[in-house]
């Protein structure tokens, strides 16, 4: 079937009556069919109400223009929804079964990675983070998450022999921060397959390196040491969007009693207040986030704290589009992002501004704040500094990073 068939045999029964009823006495364009169909879609995947099923029919004009018409009319409703505050209180999606997912163990090839920036060219502002996949796939389910998209749905890869092939890796100059939690949760699996053990003994003989984990669990894998440069780190979000767009995955609270287990067991944590959403009461919550850090760590505790918001490739809309599931996280004003698709800049330092200003000083003062792959122009606007260029980002983070964690690791000597 061609684009048009397939998202028109998905839609309610009602929907297709209606447009078919349009279509046959309204002239439309391919193109305007096509377009009228993919917004009926998301209007379903919103759970708002349908377009065409409240459209009042012209009774005088008869100039063949209608269905132009009706395309502009259409685009103003989406519009209107799509540049306001998203409004998740009467949103209820249907409950997603839990996947029945099965890890396996496979013998390939662990490569090093580069960030997933956007482009070229600093048009974002990237650390440069070196990424690890020593497991793929995630049994959480996140609205908003592209991993699903690349791996089998129903299968988590363990990479074998992990710690052998850690030792073989080829460890460049460069190389002084990996992230572990691009492909999957980082603790998902906890430590059964041996992964933690095995990140924990490279990290052990390379002391300059920072291992960074990061998660929306609530494992508890801190009943022994770890060494000091593993960071264990928590995606932060607001309940809402928590309880409504990531299925699965443990409270706000509960990350925060499992980062307070990594605090106790000596290790420094750290948050990403990403992907931020711009929906109603979202001050008031994302405030809520920052108090909640804030009455249970001290700046001491935490390395760092990342900000960010939602950003989507092309092809990730399609397929958030064609799995269907109920959801509103394309409910947005998506903009040209440095050749992916997100808010726009306006929107972006509200919302990071407001964060960022709900932090006391002396947690400004002594943490690593940053704006995740974000443009350069909203760092001094929303954070009062800036860099010149990626590397010397990286190399204040850098700088930061390893002296925190060598005053952390010195003090337990």
């Amino acid at each position: 079937m061609n684009a048009f068939q397939d998202i028109f045999s998905s839609l309610p029964s009602t929907i297709r009556d209606s447009l078919s009823s349009l279509f046959s006495s309204i002239h439309f364009t391919q193109s305007q069919k096509l377009e009228a169909v993919k917004e009926e879609a998301d209007l379903v995947q919103w759970k708002e109400e349908s377009f065409c099923l409240t459209y009042k029919r012209e009774k005088e004009n008869k100039d063949g223009r209608e269905g132009e018409r009706y395309i502009k009319a259409l685009r103003k409703y989406m519009s209107t929804l799509r540049e306001s505050e998203t409004d998740y209180s009467k949103f209820f999606p249907e409950a997603r079964k839990n996947p029945k997912i099965k890890a396996l163990t496979e013998d390939q090839k662990l490569v090093l990675s580069r960030c997933p920036c956007p482009v070229d060219g600093e048009k974002t502002r990237c650390c440069k983070i070196r990424t690890l996949d020593a497991v793929m796939q995630c049994a959480f389910g996140c609205s908003y998450c592209s991993i699903q998209a690349f791996y089998n749905e129903n299968e988590i890869k363990i990479v074998s022999n992990l710690e052998e092939k850690l030792n073989n890796l080829e460890i460049t100059e460069d190389v002084w921060h990996i992230g572990t939690g691009q492909a999957s949760d980082s603790l998902l699996l906890g430590d059964d397959y041996g992964t933690l053990s095995a990140l924990s003994s490279f990290a052990e003989k390379h002391p300059d390196i920072v291992i960074e984990l990061k998660s929306k669990s609530k494992r508890d894998v801190f009943t022994h040491p770890w060494p000091k440069n593993m960071v264990f780190t928590w995606s932060l979000n607001a309940p809402t969007i928590i309880e409504k767009e990531e299925h699965f995955t443990a409270s706000l609270i509960e990350r925060l009693e499992d980062a307070e287990k990594a605090r106790d067991n000596g290790n420094l944590v750290g948050f990403h207040i990403h992907p931020m959403f711009y929906f109603k009461g979202w001050e008031d919550e994302y405030k809520y986030v920052v108090d909640e850090i804030t009455s249970r760590f001290s700046p001491s505790d935490i390395l760092m704290i990342g900000i960010g918001t939602l950003t989507f490739t092309k092809a990730v809309i399609k397929r958030l589009r064609e799995m269907g599931a109920e959801s509103k996280v394309l409910e947005m004003e998506l903009v040209d992002a440095a050749g992916k698709y997100s808010y726009p800049l306006d929107k972006k330092e509200k919302m990071f501004r407001h964060i960022y200003s709900s932090f006391p000083k002396e947690y400004k003062d002594n943490i690593f704040f940053y704006l995740c792959m974000e443009d350069p122009s909203l760092w001094m606007k929303c954070l009062g500094r800036e860099y010149s260029c990626d590397k010397d980002f990286e190399m204040d983070m850098k700088k930061f990073y390893l002296s925190k964690i060598n005053s952390i690791r010195y003090s337990f000597l």
